[in-house]
Protein backbone atom coordinates (compact mmCIF):
# COMPACT_ATOMS: atom_id res chain seq x y z
CA UNK A 1 0.00 0.00 0.00
CA UNK A 2 1.88 2.96 -0.94
CA UNK A 3 -0.62 6.02 0.31
CA UNK A 4 -0.88 5.96 4.16
CA UNK A 5 -4.60 7.63 3.75
CA UNK A 6 -6.19 4.62 2.92
CA UNK A 7 -5.20 3.24 6.04
CA UNK A 8 -6.88 5.95 7.92
CA UNK A 9 -9.90 5.33 5.66
CA UNK A 10 -9.87 1.63 6.68
CA UNK A 11 -9.22 2.25 10.09
CA UNK A 12 -12.87 4.70 10.22
CA UNK A 13 -14.86 2.58 8.09
CA UNK A 14 -14.08 -0.27 10.43
CA UNK A 15 -15.01 2.31 13.43
CA UNK A 16 -18.02 3.83 11.86
CA UNK A 17 -20.01 1.38 9.76
CA UNK A 18 -20.64 4.59 7.74
CA UNK A 19 -19.01 6.33 4.85
CA UNK A 20 -20.90 9.76 6.11
CA UNK A 21 -19.68 9.65 9.83
CA UNK A 22 -16.16 8.08 8.56
CA UNK A 23 -16.23 11.14 6.69
CA UNK A 24 -17.01 13.35 9.03
CA UNK A 25 -14.46 12.15 11.78
CA UNK A 26 -11.78 12.60 9.27
CA UNK A 27 -12.45 16.26 8.26
CA UNK A 28 -12.68 14.75 4.10
CA UNK A 29 -15.69 14.66 1.95
CA UNK A 30 -17.83 11.24 1.46
CA UNK A 31 -16.58 11.11 -2.00
CA UNK A 32 -12.93 11.13 -0.84
CA UNK A 33 -14.04 8.54 1.47
CA UNK A 34 -15.45 6.21 -1.22
CA UNK A 35 -12.63 6.85 -3.74
CA UNK A 36 -9.89 5.34 -0.80
CA UNK A 37 -12.95 2.26 -0.36
CA UNK A 38 -12.47 1.97 -4.43
CA UNK A 39 -8.61 2.14 -4.42
CA UNK A 40 -8.66 -0.72 -0.99
CA UNK A 41 -11.00 -2.85 -3.11
CA UNK A 42 -8.71 -3.10 -6.04
CA UNK A 43 -5.34 -3.45 -3.93
CA UNK A 44 -7.15 -6.49 -2.18
CA UNK A 45 -9.25 -7.77 -4.83
CA UNK A 46 -11.96 -7.54 -2.07
CA UNK A 47 -15.22 -5.77 -1.19
CA UNK A 48 -14.09 -5.27 2.37
CA UNK A 49 -16.99 -3.24 3.31
CA UNK A 50 -20.80 -4.38 2.32
CA UNK A 51 -24.19 -2.38 2.87
CA UNK A 52 -26.12 -4.14 5.19
CA UNK A 53 -29.29 -2.74 6.15
CA UNK A 54 -27.98 1.09 7.17
CA UNK A 55 -24.39 -0.10 7.92
CA UNK A 56 -21.23 -0.49 6.16
CA UNK A 57 -20.12 -4.07 8.02
CA UNK A 58 -16.48 -5.53 7.20
CA UNK A 59 -16.45 -8.60 4.99
CA UNK A 60 -14.88 -11.84 5.89
CA UNK A 61 -11.41 -11.42 4.33
CA UNK A 62 -11.53 -7.34 6.08
CA UNK A 63 -11.96 -8.79 9.15
CA UNK A 64 -9.01 -11.45 8.32
CA UNK A 65 -6.64 -8.69 7.39
CA UNK A 66 -7.90 -5.89 10.34
CA UNK A 67 -5.58 -6.80 12.58
CA UNK A 68 -2.29 -6.20 11.04
CA UNK A 69 -3.60 -2.64 9.04
CA UNK A 70 -4.74 -1.29 12.20
CA UNK A 71 -1.83 -2.43 13.77
CA UNK A 72 0.29 -0.73 11.01
CA UNK A 73 -1.50 2.43 11.26
CA UNK A 74 -0.96 2.42 15.38
CA UNK A 75 3.02 2.27 14.46
CA UNK A 76 2.68 4.98 12.09
CA UNK A 77 1.22 6.82 14.97
CA UNK A 78 4.12 6.07 16.82
CA UNK A 79 6.67 7.24 14.41
CA UNK A 80 4.64 10.71 14.51
CA UNK A 81 4.44 10.64 17.92
CA UNK A 82 8.31 10.78 18.22
CA UNK A 83 8.83 13.23 15.09
CA UNK A 84 7.09 15.65 16.99
CA UNK A 85 9.93 15.05 19.98
CA UNK A 86 12.38 16.39 17.19
CA UNK A 87 15.28 18.57 19.40
CA UNK A 88 16.83 21.24 16.94
CA UNK A 89 20.44 20.18 18.42
CA UNK A 90 20.43 16.64 17.37
CA UNK A 91 19.27 17.78 13.73
CA UNK A 92 22.07 16.77 11.13
CA UNK A 93 19.67 18.05 7.93
CA UNK A 94 21.47 19.90 5.04
CA UNK A 95 18.61 22.44 4.25
CA UNK A 96 18.47 24.06 0.71
CA UNK A 97 17.20 27.05 0.52
CA UNK A 98 16.49 29.65 -3.02
CA UNK A 99 17.36 32.93 -2.51
CA UNK A 100 19.02 35.76 -4.74
CA UNK A 101 22.50 37.56 -3.75
CA UNK A 102 20.38 40.47 -1.95
CA UNK A 103 18.46 37.21 0.38
CA UNK A 104 21.75 36.28 0.88
CA UNK A 105 23.86 39.48 1.57
CA UNK A 106 20.89 40.62 3.99
CA UNK A 107 19.42 37.76 5.53
CA UNK A 108 21.74 34.92 5.53
CA UNK A 109 24.07 36.08 8.31
CA UNK A 110 21.24 36.07 10.34
CA UNK A 111 20.02 32.76 9.45
CA UNK A 112 23.07 31.04 10.27
CA UNK A 113 23.60 33.10 13.82
CA UNK A 114 20.46 30.88 15.03
CA UNK A 115 20.86 28.44 12.84
CA UNK A 116 24.37 28.04 14.71
CA UNK A 117 22.35 28.72 17.90
CA UNK A 118 19.37 26.29 17.80
CA UNK A 119 20.61 23.40 15.13
CA UNK A 120 25.27 23.81 14.97
CA UNK A 121 25.24 20.50 13.16
CA UNK A 122 22.28 21.02 10.71
CA UNK A 123 23.78 23.23 7.65
CA UNK A 124 22.08 25.41 4.63
CA UNK A 125 22.74 25.37 0.86
CA UNK A 126 21.43 28.20 -1.17
CA UNK A 127 20.82 28.14 -5.16
CA UNK A 128 19.72 30.71 -7.10
CA UNK A 129 16.99 29.27 -9.30
CA UNK A 130 14.94 30.58 -11.65
CA UNK A 131 10.44 30.32 -10.90
CA UNK A 132 9.83 27.47 -13.08
CA UNK A 133 12.92 25.84 -11.56
CA UNK A 134 12.43 27.13 -7.94
CA UNK A 135 8.97 25.32 -8.19
CA UNK A 136 9.83 22.22 -9.56
CA UNK A 137 12.57 22.06 -6.69
CA UNK A 138 10.12 22.45 -4.17
CA UNK A 139 7.94 20.13 -5.55
CA UNK A 140 10.66 17.33 -5.79
CA UNK A 141 12.28 18.26 -2.66
CA UNK A 142 15.35 19.16 -4.10
CA UNK A 143 14.89 22.88 -2.48
CA UNK A 144 13.45 22.88 0.69
CA UNK A 145 12.14 26.67 1.24
CA UNK A 146 11.76 29.55 -1.58
CA UNK A 147 12.78 33.42 -0.11
CA UNK A 148 11.92 36.43 -1.79
CA UNK A 149 9.03 38.38 -3.81
CA UNK A 150 7.66 35.25 -5.85
CA UNK A 151 3.56 36.42 -6.45
CA UNK A 152 3.71 33.42 -9.44
CA UNK A 153 4.74 30.69 -7.31
CA UNK A 154 0.76 28.98 -6.47
CA UNK A 155 1.19 25.62 -7.75
CA UNK A 156 0.74 23.19 -3.96
CA UNK A 157 2.51 26.08 -2.87
CA UNK A 158 2.40 27.79 0.77
CA UNK A 159 3.43 31.12 1.81
CA UNK A 160 3.37 33.10 4.73
CA UNK A 161 4.68 37.18 4.24
CA UNK A 162 7.73 37.58 6.71
CA UNK A 163 8.01 42.03 6.01
CA UNK A 164 6.75 44.29 3.47
CA UNK A 165 9.49 46.59 1.56
CA UNK A 166 9.54 49.46 -0.69
CA UNK A 167 11.88 51.04 -3.27
CA UNK A 168 14.41 53.78 -2.89
CA UNK A 169 16.98 55.88 -5.07
CA UNK A 170 20.63 54.82 -4.56
CA UNK A 171 23.71 57.10 -5.72
CA UNK A 172 27.54 57.27 -4.98
CA UNK A 173 28.58 60.09 -2.54
CA UNK A 174 29.56 63.04 -4.47
CA UNK A 175 26.71 62.48 -7.16
CA UNK A 176 25.69 65.74 -8.87
CA UNK A 177 22.33 64.82 -7.12
CA UNK A 178 23.52 64.10 -3.99
CA UNK A 179 23.00 67.44 -2.26
CA UNK A 180 19.78 68.09 -4.57
CA UNK A 181 16.38 67.52 -4.45
CA UNK A 182 15.42 64.14 -6.05
CA UNK A 183 12.79 65.16 -8.02
CA UNK A 184 11.03 63.40 -10.94
CA UNK A 185 11.98 65.75 -13.89
CA UNK A 186 15.61 65.18 -12.56
CA UNK A 187 15.10 61.47 -11.82
CA UNK A 188 14.34 60.82 -15.25
CA UNK A 189 17.52 62.97 -16.91
CA UNK A 190 19.58 60.61 -15.22
CA UNK A 191 20.76 57.09 -16.93
CA UNK A 192 19.95 54.48 -14.72
CA UNK A 193 21.12 51.47 -13.47
CA UNK A 194 18.93 47.93 -13.88
CA UNK A 195 18.92 44.80 -11.89
CA UNK A 196 17.05 42.60 -14.57
CA UNK A 197 14.79 40.17 -12.09
CA UNK A 198 12.74 37.94 -14.66
CA UNK A 199 10.06 35.93 -13.11
CA UNK A 200 10.00 37.59 -9.97
CA UNK A 201 7.74 40.61 -8.75
CA UNK A 202 10.23 42.74 -9.55
CA UNK A 203 9.39 43.05 -13.10
CA UNK A 204 6.80 46.14 -12.48
CA UNK A 205 10.13 48.27 -11.46
CA UNK A 206 11.04 48.49 -14.74
CA UNK A 207 7.55 48.68 -16.26
CA UNK A 208 7.34 51.41 -14.13
CA UNK A 209 10.64 53.47 -15.32
CA UNK A 210 9.64 52.29 -18.80
CA UNK A 211 5.67 54.27 -18.45
CA UNK A 212 7.42 57.27 -16.33
CA UNK A 213 9.90 58.01 -19.18
CA UNK A 214 13.15 56.44 -18.74
CA UNK A 215 12.84 53.60 -21.23
CA UNK A 216 15.93 55.06 -23.06
CA UNK A 217 17.87 56.21 -20.23
CA UNK A 218 18.23 52.30 -18.68
CA UNK A 219 21.97 52.64 -18.84
CA UNK A 220 22.70 49.17 -18.31
CA UNK A 221 21.08 46.00 -17.38
CA UNK A 222 23.03 43.39 -14.59
CA UNK A 223 21.32 40.22 -13.61
CA UNK A 224 22.46 40.32 -9.99
CA UNK A 225 22.55 42.92 -7.19
CA UNK A 226 25.55 42.96 -5.97
CA UNK A 227 27.88 44.00 -8.26
CA UNK A 228 25.50 47.52 -8.89
CA UNK A 229 27.18 49.40 -6.09
CA UNK A 230 30.83 49.01 -7.80
CA UNK A 231 28.85 50.51 -11.13
CA UNK A 232 27.38 53.31 -9.14
CA UNK A 233 30.86 54.52 -7.49
CA UNK A 234 32.50 54.92 -10.88
CA UNK A 235 29.50 56.35 -12.31
CA UNK A 236 26.68 58.86 -12.30
CA UNK A 237 23.88 56.79 -12.51
CA UNK A 238 20.60 56.09 -10.04
CA UNK A 239 19.30 52.64 -9.33
CA UNK A 240 16.34 51.71 -7.92
CA UNK A 241 16.92 49.47 -5.06
CA UNK A 242 15.03 47.66 -2.03
CA UNK A 243 15.12 49.96 0.81
CA UNK A 244 16.68 47.01 2.85
CA UNK A 245 19.04 45.79 0.54
CA UNK A 246 20.16 49.84 -0.22
CA UNK A 247 20.67 49.91 3.99
CA UNK A 248 22.78 47.26 4.12
CA UNK A 249 25.28 48.20 1.07
CA UNK A 250 25.54 51.55 2.51
CA UNK A 251 27.47 50.35 5.65
CA UNK A 252 29.76 49.01 3.24
CA UNK A 253 29.98 51.42 0.41
CA UNK A 254 30.02 55.26 0.28
CA UNK A 255 26.10 55.27 -1.07
CA UNK A 256 23.38 57.73 -0.61
CA UNK A 257 19.55 56.36 -0.21
CA UNK A 258 16.87 58.87 -1.42
CA UNK A 259 13.52 58.71 -1.28
CA UNK A 260 11.79 57.62 -4.72
CA UNK A 261 9.81 60.07 -6.83
CA UNK A 262 8.28 57.62 -8.36
CA UNK A 263 5.06 56.15 -7.09
CA UNK A 264 5.59 52.06 -6.69
CA UNK A 265 3.74 49.82 -4.25
CA UNK A 266 5.19 48.93 -1.61
CA UNK A 267 6.07 44.39 -2.58
CA UNK A 268 5.51 41.71 0.23
CA UNK A 269 9.04 39.50 1.05
CA UNK A 270 7.53 36.42 1.87
CA UNK A 271 8.74 32.29 2.81
CA UNK A 272 7.43 30.02 0.49
CA UNK A 273 7.32 26.24 0.78
CA UNK A 274 5.59 22.85 -1.01
CA UNK A 275 2.84 21.17 0.49
CA UNK A 276 5.20 17.90 0.60
CA UNK A 277 7.40 20.15 3.16
CA UNK A 278 4.15 21.36 5.69
CA UNK A 279 4.23 18.36 7.98
CA UNK A 280 7.60 17.12 8.85
CA UNK A 281 8.43 18.58 12.91
CA UNK A 282 12.30 19.37 11.63
CA UNK A 283 10.80 21.09 8.33
CA UNK A 284 8.05 22.94 10.19
CA UNK A 285 10.91 23.77 12.81
CA UNK A 286 13.17 25.51 10.32
CA UNK A 287 10.65 27.16 8.41
CA UNK A 288 9.75 29.22 11.45
CA UNK A 289 13.31 29.91 12.89
CA UNK A 290 13.56 31.02 8.88
CA UNK A 291 10.66 33.19 9.04
CA UNK A 292 12.42 34.62 12.45
CA UNK A 293 15.31 35.00 11.21
CA UNK A 294 13.54 37.35 8.54
CA UNK A 295 11.98 39.30 10.36
CA UNK A 296 14.83 40.47 12.11
CA UNK A 297 17.15 41.27 9.48
CA UNK A 298 14.19 42.72 7.32
CA UNK A 299 13.13 45.06 10.00
CA UNK A 300 13.80 48.47 9.47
Amino acid sequence: MKDLNLLFAFEALWRDHSVSIAADNLGVTQGAVSSSLKRLRQEYGDRLFTVVGRRMEPTPFAVQIAPTLLEALDLVREAQSRALEFSPQHCRKVFTVRTRDIGEAVCLPTILKMLQTQAPMSRINTVASSVEETLIGLSTGRIDLAIGYLPTLKTDIHRTIVSSQHYVCALRRGHPLADAELTLERFLAQQHLLVETGGTGHVLLERALIEAGARHNIGVRIPQYLSAPHLLLESDMLWVVPNVLGKTLSRFFPLLLKPLPLVLPEFDIALYWHDRFHRDPQNKWFREMLAAALRESLAD
